[in-house]
């Protein structure tokens, strides 16, 4: 053989070991895949040809595959997986996909039935009733939850033939229950009636243990009710049945809560808890008190506990801290008014005492006028009047009383 035409031979060969690798790359199994051996049925176990298959799994999939005449078809799917495979065919449905659990090598059967379709009508007092909720139950699994049109219909999709709980109501309206056979396309008409019943509604105070009622507490129900707890902490009102509601709790001094309350067919109850809204309070034994002596303040929290470590300032000057009882002396150093307050967690309070001079009256001050001399308030003037200091009115008349006996008796 020619150079050449071993070149050309060699050449050949490897580009046919080349094209042979790609193929078989192709063509090949991933070393993590697996092979499930899907098999389509009827209720009878007969296999179903040109059932459309999807499989899908976590980050993975769709795989689609079409059954065989044997109702067969070969669906790679990732080793471990949960894989969902649906399931189309032109007469056979089926309600629920079909989950393969931690997938392996192996057999699949997957059964199917007969399509069928219903229209559910819903009626109320008045008529038809659209946005009514259409529940449709086979076999204890929910297959549908939907709502009526504006003309109180509603059409399913192709469903599984056979027999289905059907379950039909409305916000405000009381369930309706039947037995539905769905054998092909069928009808059926609803009718559900407007109904209320009572809710009870308690508030009470959790600081406390047990929780003590809180009175006068305002519960709202937008749209619904707005009322007011009475001694015991509660109110009752009657609500719509088959509803969800936001119930808000507010009373002064409180923190308002909401909660989300779900009316069915039956009495029922709210138990609504509340605390008072976080503060600090600030009282002095005295609001009195004499220039130069401390006044006892006393720091309480909005249960009327005593709150140590609370910062105690006078007039804008920090003075110290609470004690563990919440008592603080404050001195008092200038006569007028005093701002007293205090802080604690971001919370403050502030009261004012007043300085007064000794005897309880305020200390003499001078008031300056500008360009001119102070007024001075100092002792009173002495009273002239011939009688010595401090001899008064009083003193004169006891002095012309005495004088005018001793006249007398000369005279007598």
């Amino acid at each position: 053989m020619s150079r050449a035409r071993t070149k050309a031979v060699t050449v050949a060969f490897a580009v046919f070991v080349a094209s042979a690798s790609f193929v078989g790359g192709v063509g090949a199994q991933s070393s993590d895949s697996v092979t499930l051996t899907v098999t389509v049925v009827d209720e009878a176990g007969n296999p179903l040809s040109d059932a459309e298959l999807s499989a899908t799994w976590d980050d993975g999939g769709p795989v689609n595959r079409t059954t065989a005449g044997n109702g067969k078809a070969f669906v790679d799917v990732a080793e471990g997986a949960d894989v969902t495979i649906r399931v189309d065919h032109p007469r056979y449905v089926r309600n629920q996909p079909y989950v393969v659990e931690n997938a392996s090598e192996g057999d699949v059967a997957i059964e199917v039935a007969r399509a069928g379709q219903a229209t559910v009508t819903v009626e109320g007092a008045d008529g038809p009733l659209g946005n009514a909720i259409v529940r449709m139950f086979h076999d204890g699994q929910p297959v549908l939850n939907e709502r009526t049109a504006a003309d109180g219909t509603f059409a399913t999709p192709e469903i599984e033939q056979g027999n289905y709980t059907l379950v039909t109501f409305k916000e405000g309206y009381l369930r309706n229950r039947t037995t539905l056979t769905v054998d092909g396309e069928v009808s059926e008409t609803m009718e559900i009636r407007q109904e209320s019943v009572l809710v009870t509604f308690a508030v009470s105070d959790d600081h406390f243990d047990p929780p003590r009622a809180v009175t006068n507490a305002n519960v709202t129900v937008p749209g619904v009710a707005d009322v007011t707890t009475q001694g015991t902490g509660t109110v009752s009102v009657s609500m719509p049945v088959n509803d969800a509601y936001e119930v808000t709790v507010t009373k002064p001094g409180y923190d308002s809560v909401t909660e989300r309350l779900s009316v069915r067919e039956s009495e029922t109850a709210l138990n609504a808890t509340i605390q008072r809204t976080p503060a600090i309070s600030l009282r002095a034994d005295n609001d009195r008190v004499v220039v130069g002596e401390p006044v006892r303040v006393t720091v309480t929290d909005e249960y009327g506990n005593p709150v140590p470590g609370a910062a105690v300032s006078r007039a804008g000057t920090t003075v110290g801290e609470t004690d563990d009882d919440g008592v603080r002396s404050v001195p008092v150093e200038s006569a007028g008014n005093v701002s007293i307050s205090a802080e604690a967690d971001g919370r403050t309070a502030e009261i004012t005492v007043e300085g007064v001079g000794s005897g309880g009256a305020p200390t003499a001050t001078a008031t300056a006028t500008a360009g001119a001399s102070p007024t001075t308030t100092g002792t009173p003037t002495e009273t002239s009047g011939g009688f010595g200091p401090g001899f008064g009115v009083a003193g004169a008349l006891v002095a012309l009383l005495v004088g005018a006996l001793l006249a007398r008796r000369r005279g007598e």
